[in-house]
């Protein structure tokens, strides 16, 4: 489907000083802000704390048409001529101390965190954090891609520029098993159920579904051509889908894989979403941009990032519901947090949009990208190329 008869929203991106929150409370403070119409210059303006509350918080305002609506301890609803009124959340907690350099992946379950940068995984808690706590683990060679919890919360998977998937052990950071079989890089992952079977996507152009225990590819779920990059995936139990019916007998080390199904996404625009049991491609589009991150939930309902910055929403036959256009700046990573869909971009900025038009900015960033971006259904995490990883409480939103 042609991308030009999306449906477009919110034509406007809005951009403020990382550390406003701090700079703001401090009577003649001014911290820089500018919104931009996609292909149109900036609009530049300052906001200036003109006094404080008896609570505080600044009477702030705003230069070249920007206004200020309300103001909270950690997040600022402003608009302006050309733009409508947008929400911006400063971090509610930032570690600085856990990677020294870019972090390229993340996953979170119940505070519990993993990341990667470069080569090296550690594991660590968002509610205690102490360094000396941390697990680190070592044995891939070049930068980690993806690195993910198995339900349990004790085992940790991995894969990259290597070629290899790992598996390991979150009590004592030793690698269990190595899974090789990939010709290019690993690009992403998925758990199938609780972990027994997992699938993995690669630039070799194929997803491949493997037996853990022993190490084996069981099947190839799609075997694309090999210049056709995927470049991420997402699998879930969509409701009242047909899946398709399988053709070869069941695998008997294949388990839990009946009622999954698999979407992949590739870097020549490609967009694929495959019955993991029958084996049958259910659907496809063609978005005439690399598809860099994409999300499945339980109603079949597809959500999509693009390298152009096109945010979509699909059904599950893959047809175009809602598309949000409003940067160029590439979508580097997705993930939903309730209605919304969180996105974060290369330059830097990280948001929530919904098909209603209701968004939202994480702040904190200085314009480097973000990475990675994950939920543990009350916080939100952002992993970016500073070395940072920021910890944000979407409650705090101003209504």
């Amino acid at each position: 489907m042609n991308f030009k008869r999306c449906i477009t929203m919110n034509e406007c991106s809005m951009y403020i000083q990382h550390d406003w929150e701090e700079c703001i409370r401090s009577i003649g403070n001014k911290v820089w802000i500018s919104v931009k119409q996609r292909n149109n210059p900036s609009i530049h303006g300052h906001l200036v704390c003109k006094s404080l509350k008896v609570n505080g918080l600044p009477i702030i305002q705003g230069t070249n048409g920007f206004e200020v609506e309300s103001v909270s301890s950690y997040a600022i609803q402003v608009k302006q001529t050309s733009c409508t009124l947008v929400t911006l959340l400063s971090p509610y907690r930032v570690f600085k101390d856990v990677h020294n350099t870019s972090i390229t992946s993340m996953d979170v379950i119940g505070n519990q965190c993993v990341t990667a940068s470069d080569s090296v995984l550690k594991i660590w808690n968002s509610l205690d954090y102490e360094k000396e706590k941390e697990i680190t683990m070592t044995g891939h060679y070049g930068d980690i891609y993806c690195c993910r919890w198995f339900p349990s919360v004790k085992v940790v998977l991995s894969c990259g520029a290597d070629l290899r998937i790992k598996i390991w052990s979150a009590d004592t950071g030793e690698c269990a098993a190595t899974l090789t079989g990939h010709t290019k890089a690993v690009t992403d992952l998925a758990i199938v159920d609780r972990g027994r079977n997992i699938i993995s996507v690669s630039k070799d152009g194929t997803a491949k579904l493997w037996h853990v225990a022993s190490g084996k590819v069981i099947d190839d779920l799609v075997k694309f051509n090999p210049t056709t990059f995927i470049n991420c995936c997402s699998i879930n139990s969509p409701k009242n889908i047909n899946l398709g019916e399988r053709d070869i007998p069941a695998f008997e080390i294949e388990v839990g894989t009946d009622d999954k199904c698999i979407l992949v996404g590739c870097e020549n625009g490609i967009l694929a979403f495959i019955g993991v049991y029958s084996r049958k491609t259910l659907a496809t589009n063609d978005l005439d941009s690399p598809i860099n991150a994409c999300y499945l939930n339980d109603n079949a309902q597809v959500f999509i990032g693009c390298n152009d910055g096109r945010v979509i929403w699909m059904n599950e036959q893959l047809v175009i519901k809602h598309c949000v256009y409003d940067t160029n700046s590439p979508v580097r990573c997705l993930c939903l947090f309730k209605e919304l869909v969180v996105c974060g971009h290369g330059d830097g900025s990280c948001v929530l949009r919904s098909t209603s038009g209701k968004k939202a900015y994480l702040t904190g960033t200085n314009a480097d990208p973000i990475y990675d971006v994950c939920t543990d259904t009350r916080f939100l995490y952002t992993a970016s190329r500073d070395g940072a990883i920021r910890k944000y409480l979407p409650e705090l939103l101003l209504n």
